[in-house]
Order: structure tokens, then C-alpha cells, then sequence
């Protein structure tokens, strides 16, 4: 959906899936209720409910004693989801069950111990299982509706699926519980832009990054380094990306073929006379897919799977947004959801350095409360925030003064910021075939993180060539958002800085 679309629904009722600030108030008491909500839903036989739920460890022991126990949980709660056994909705659930991430992705014991440091806990996985349910009713996701002027309104969660996520979120055996069902990446349209400047990003504050100014430095150019870009799918034999050799780790090269396709073109586009540059083309690019081998949508495999073929200092963009297990709305950070919140601080752990898109659904990050009421994304609250480590970027404008755009999530949390519109970046056709497209208008935080990419290997590049090694994540995060351009209104627009690469190499901050 591009972001002209979706601006006019933002801020708009959205019948059954509107985010509660206090509890759980969806009235499925009754078969009109029902039925006002099977009316407008979209029925998408092909995506049937998926959730990811983490047990306690008193219901892991449960579990372990007795293979049907989540089966057993499932099927309680059936009875508490009125509706379900209804008209046309008599059926019973059948639940599958089976571990949310496959045991040679999860971190070993010993990784586990080497990455204990100061008490911080890393998650083992082994407590976390993927509930795969049959016959629901309406499809697990829909679509919520139309704005005021008959745009078409962004995925959500079905009224059903968000009744039993917070049925069983509410058990004792259960410590969380979220959606594990595909959307769109962070949303882009290469249409709705006029061009205002070619690679504009690339040039030097208050403007850009300074990547220009980067590429005559030893390492700026993101030699060494390499990136992973995670979503859904690309055109690997673009002309303008075919000599960089990007490579699937794994998963499905099947959806959004266009985005993705955008989004390696800002960092990876070859320094050959065709169409652009990138802003690191010497960096090893490398991507991997939520769509797995076997078919299903999975964030946090995805993440830990790619973890586990990345080298430390390397870095690991998170092009994905997800739905927000609260009020089933969608285009939140993937973080929003605990388990890809636990494989990322995996992966910050070990050294990989991640940049996760802050997305596209207009939110103020630091209002938002979880399923157990906690403000995980406002550092002002420091019992409740989690960190993941992760480098969270929003949008702003490419012109200057840089002004957040009103669609980009924004809070404390954000770190830095990136061009949100006109950025100039290869493209290609909805099935991923044309070769030779370019786009004048890429944006986003699409595109925005990217650029944030782009800005941290060329840091990367020339810390390991001035000091034989790559930084911390967290040295990396600090760098970033030393010494650069603000937005037009930091108080209000609560999205960090944008990243001046030469400010950075001739202020010293790449050390130790």
C-alpha cells in the first residue's frame, strides 16, 4: 500500500481492532457480533490462524510431561471465544503444535553463557511454539474496513484471532502470545514522489549522510563488511545489482520482489555506469526471506537463522513491520512482538549489529503499552523499557530543514532517521522479472533504513581498516548518533538524528 494511500485512514475508527489502553473489550457475545465482524473482514482462506506462544516454566514442564498440553489450552479456550460455535462457526479448533523455532537456529548453552554478561538473561527459544489452527471462522487476517474517502485500510487481525490471543494470554502457563501471519513490508509506492535531486542521501549534511565523503576514506566505501537484508523478495539480476553477487541464505525469494529490490539498490548498486551508485558497493550483500522453506511466516527464525550465518560486526536490516499483539493493527516494529524482540537480542549479543525500521503507522512509540501494560519502547520508563540493542530508524523529509513525515512511528526509541521520500534506487516489476527499472521516489522507512545501513558499514569498513577489527553494536548505535543533523523539530519530532559521516571520521569517533 503506498503511503499516500494509507495517510487518509490514519487517525480513522477501525471497527473491532482499535488498540486498548485497559484490558481486553471486544463484545463476541452474541451471533450478531459475529456476524458484524464477518461482514467486513476480507476472507482469505489461504492464511489460517498461526501464533507464536511462550510458555512459563512451570507450563513448559507442563509440556514437556504432557505433548498435549498447548493442544490443551487451545481447546479450553475455545469455549471462552463465543462465536466460535455459532451459525456458521460451529466448529472446533484443531491446533498443531510444534516449536516457533527450529532447535539448530536456537542458541547453544555455551553461547548462551558467553553472551551472560551483567545477568542479562538470553533466551533459549526452547520454551517458544508455534500454534498452527484450523477453522476459525473468519481468516486470521482482514481487512479493517475503508477510511472516510473509500481507501482501502491497512491489514489487521481478525476480531476472533485478537479474542483468543488475549483469552490465552490471560493463562498462567502462558507468558506471551502473538500473531505469527505475514503483511506487507514497511509501505512504498515508486509513484507518489516527485524527484527532487538524484541520490540526494548521499551527499553531505545537513543534506545527507556524507557518504561521498566516506568513499575517500580507507573502508567507507563498506569494504569488509557485510550486510543481510531480511524480508520477503527481490530481483537479484537487476543490472545494477547482478555484479554485487547478493546470495539467499534462505527462505522463499517469492513477495515484494519491488521493495526489496529498492532497498538493496540504496546500499548495494554496483560503481559501474549504470543507473546509481550505492552508499556501500564494495560491502557483501546477502539476503534472507520470513517466507521459510516450508512455507510458513516467521520473524524470529528468520532473525536467528540469519544470526547464525553472520559474522560479529556485520549488520542485519529488519525490513518488516508486524502486528501489534494488543489491538491486532499492523505497521509496528517488528520488536513489538517478544519472540523477534528475544532473537534479536541474540543477535546484538554475538555482535551483529541491527537496524530495525521504526515503520510506517503514524504511532507514538513511547504511548504504547504491551499485553502486560509495560512502555517497552519509552526509555523514560526504565522498569518497563526493554532494550534490544537494535538501531531504530524513522522518516523524515528529504528536504532541509529535515521534517518528520507523518506516517513514521516515533518515541524515544527512535535512534536516527533517515530520507523518507524521493530516494533514487533501483526497481522492478510486481513479479520480479524487469531488470533494467529504476525508481525516483522510494520511501518510507523503507528507505529511510537503508540509508542507516549504509551509514553503519561504511563506519564498520573503516573501523576495521584503521583497527583490525569491526565495533561493538552498541559503539556502532553511539557513533551514529554523535554529531549529527537534527530534525527541524526534535521535541516533537522524536526521531533521532540523521547520521554525518564526516563529522564522524574527522571528530575521531571511530576508536576504541
Amino acid at each position: 500500500m503506498s503511503v499516500s494511500r494509507w495517510k487518509a485512514w490514519l487517525g480513522a475508527g477501525l471497527l473491532a481492532t482499535a488498540q486498548l489502553s485497559s484490558g481486553y473489550a471486544l463484545d463476541l457475545s452474541s451471533k450478531d457480533s459475529v456476524d458484524a465482524i464477518t461482514s467486513t473482514v476480507s476472507s482469505l482462506a489461504s492464511n489460517p490462524p498461526r501464533l507464536a506462544l511462550k510458555l512459563t516454566p512451570e507450563g513448559l514442564k507442563k509440556q514437556l510431561e504432557d505433548p498435549e498440553f498447548i493442544t490443551s489450552l487451545v481447546t479450553g479456550v475455545e469455549s471462552l471465544v463465543k462465536g466460535l460455535n455459532t451459525g456458521r462457526h460451529r466448529r472446533r479448533l484443531t491446533p498443531t503444535v510444534k516449536p516457533l523455532v527450529p532447535e539448530d537456529h536456537r542458541p547453544s548453552a555455551a553461547l548462551r553463557k558467553r553472551l551472560d554478561v551483567g545477568g542479562v538473561e538470553i533466551p533459549s527459544f526452547d520454551e517458544w511454539f508455534q500454534i498452527d489452527i484450523d477453522h476459525l471462522g473468519p481468516s486470521a487476517v482482514s481487512t479493517a474496513g475503508t477510511g472516510s474517502d473509500g481507501k482501502e485500510a491497512p491489514p489487521a487481525l481478525s476480531g476472533l484471532t485478537l479474542e483468543l490471543i488475549h483469552r490465552l494470554n490471560n493463562l498462567d502457563s502462558v507468558a506471551s502470545v502473538h500473531a505469527l501471519q505475514q503483511g506487507p513490508p514497511p509501505a512504498v509506492n515508486p509513484n507518489d514522489d516527485p524527484r527532487s535531486g538524484n541520490q540526494g542521501y548521499l551527499n553531505a549534511a545537513p543534506q545527507g549522510i556524507n557518504a561521498r565523503y566516506a568513499w575517500t576514506v580507507g573502508g567507507g566505501d563498506g569494504a569488509n563488511v557485510g550486510v543481510v537484508d531480511m524480508e520477503q523478495g527481490w530481483n537479484l539480476n537487476h543490472e545494477d545489482l547482478r555484479s554485487a553477487n547478493i546470495t539467499l541464505i534462505s527462505g522463499r525469494n517469492r513477495d515484494y520482489p519491488d521493495h526489496g529490490t529498492a532497498v538493496l539498490g540504496q546500499m548495494l548498486m554496483a560503481d559501474n555506469q549504470i543507473g546509481g551508485v550505492g552508499i556501500i558497493p564494495a560491502a557483501k550483500g546477502r539476503v534472507i526471506s520470513q517466507s521459510r522453506p516450508d512455507g510458513t511466516y516467521n520473524t524470529a527464525a528468520t532473525i536467528l537463522d540469519a544470526c547464525n550465518n553472520m559474522p560479529a560486526g556485520d549488520i542485519l536490516l529488519l525490513e518488516a513491520q508486524e502486528f501489534d499483539p494488543v489491538g491486532g493493527q499492523y505497521y509496528w516494529p517488528v520488536s513489538v512482538a517478544d519472540a523477534n524482540h528475544d532473537a534479536i537480542r541474540v543477535c546484538t549479543g554475538k555482535g551483529i549489529v541491527v537496524v530495525e525500521a521504526a515503520c510506517n503507522g503514524g504511532n507514538d512509540l513511547d504511548a504504547y503499552r504491551n499485553l502486560a501494560g509495560n512502555r517497552i519502547f519509552n526509555r523514560a520508563f526504565p522498569n518497563e523499557y526493554r532494550e534490544s540493542g537494535a538501531i531504530m530508524v524513522g522518516a523524515a523529509s528529504s528536504a532541509v530543514p529535515h521534517v518528520r513525515l507523518g506516517y513514521s512511528n516515533h518515541g524515544s526509541r527512535v535512534d536516527v532517521y533517515g530520507w523518507g521520500e524521493n530516494i533514487d534506487t533501483t526497481f522492478t516489476n510486481a513479479d520480479g522479472t524487469a531488470n533494467n527499472l529504476y525508481t525516483t521516489g522510494f520511501s518510507g522507512t523503507s528507505g529511510a533504513s537503508p540509508i542507516i545501513v549504509g551509514a553503519a558499514a561504511a563506519v564498520q569498513g573503516i573501523a576495521q581498516a584503521r583497527l583490525g577489527r569491526k565495533l561493538t553494536p552498541a559503539r556502532v548505535r553511539t557513533i551514529l548518533t554523535t554529531s549529527g543533523t537534527a530534525s527541524s523539530n526534535p521535541g516533537s519530532d522524536r526521531i533521532g538524528v540523521l547520521p554525518n559521516l564526516r563529522a564522524i571520521i574527522d571528530g575521531g569517533h571511530i576508536r576504541v
